[in-house]
């Protein structure tokens, strides 16, 4: 459901910042969401007629820099009848992953009822991972209020935060 992070549904979200552990800033502002459908059958065959199919919306923010230098996407989709619905957040090239009924959840994840990242406070916030469940690459922290407030590449060692508007 697309009410799981604010992306989608609140326009403070339109432009969002990010300070790095190195001293980077960048700066992110929307300019399309893209909205399509994934029809299929129940037997997960996508070739049925609609009118016999169940169809799932697929949401896709890009984002152009206006400050630094790197790349910003998010991504909410749900591929089939058999999966949840999965939000794909994506920092300079590291894509990470949750599926969003996770999120705000202490079933299954890695909760924190309140957590400080920079100079502020999250709450019911988790923490979520490059593969669903494997932080060698990267991993990050979410809610529903700010979305993604961190993502770390911990190949590089190098931290981004949230900064509030």
């Amino acid at each position: 459901a697309i009410s799981q992070t604010p992306y989608f549904t609140n326009k403070a979200f339109d432009t969002i910042s990010f300070a790095s552990n190195k001293g980077d800033t960048l700066t992110f502002v929307k300019t399309k969401t893209d909205t399509t459908w994934y029809c299929e059958d129940d037997n997960s065959n996508p070739n049925c007629p609609r009118e016999k199919a169940n169809c799932y919306q697929t949401l896709h923010n890009t984002y152009a820099t206006i400050k630094g230098n790197g790349s910003f996407d998010v991504v909410h989709s749900k591929k089939n009848n058999e999966l949840p619905n999965l939000l794909e957040i994506t920092l300079n090239n590291l894509i990470l992953k949750v599926e969003d009924y996770r999120i705000g959840s202490k079933n299954g994840t890695i909760y924190f009822d309140n957590i400080i990242k920079g100079n502020n406070l999250y709450t019911k916030a988790i923490k979520f991972f490059h593969n669903l469940n494997d932080s060698n690459i990267g991993e990050g922290f979410i809610n529903k209020d700010f979305g993604c407030f961190t993502i770390k590449n911990n190949l590089t060692n190098v931290e981004f935060n949230y900064i509030q508007q």
